[in-house]
């Protein structure tokens, strides 16, 4: 009973290596190139002139999201075309490193991305934005930037003391 099926699955095995050896085998020139990788934003697809008519119709496909010029500065900009001092130290970059009082006001030591220091007070102007007030702790900013629309939007940024590298305040 064993036997036959051997000789089944045996004689299987032989008819299906023959059909195999006699397939036609692929020439050098048949066989496929590996292709050219592509560059991002290369389109692919339908061929340019397909003849498809959009009927003022927008392209699905494309993004709704279009990145618009920033109209006010971010941190980003090149150093040059900000003010010097402290005019020209973002929100974003600004770092509190310290704060002090004078009689009965109190100053903030603010350091920029380049670790100049500068001497704040309360409504001193900053790149992208103010000082709104200065706080036994931390400094309060006011941040204007663009939102996605593109409108200009007045937000608070608190800063507390940054700790130095020894973890000393």
């Amino acid at each position: 009973m064993i036997a036959p099926r051997l000789v089944m699955i045996a004689a299987s095995f032989l008819l299906s290596a023959t059909l195999a050896a006699q397939a036609p085998q692929p020439t050098p020139a048949e066989t496929p190139r590996p292709l050219a990788p592509l560059k991002i934003g290369t389109r692919v697809g339908l061929p340019q002139n397909s003849g498809y008519d959009d009927g003022g119709r927008r392209d699905p496909f494309a993004s709704l999201i279009v990145e618009k010029a920033p109209s006010v500065a971010t941190s980003g900009d090149s150093m040059e075309a900000r003010a010097k001092g402290l005019a020209g130290i973002a929100v974003v970059d600004a770092a509190v490193k310290g704060i002090i009082t004078s009689g009965s006001e109190w100053l903030a030591i603010i350091a920029g991305p380049n670790g100049a220091q500068f001497l704040a007070h309360a409504n001193d102007k900053l790149h992208d934005g103010s000082v709104r007030r200065i706080e036994r702790e931390s400094v309060v900013f006011i941040a204007r930037a663009a939102d996605v629309t593109g409108k200009i939007v007045a937000r608070e940024v608190r800063k507390g003391i940054r700790a130095t590298a020894g973890g000393a305040r």
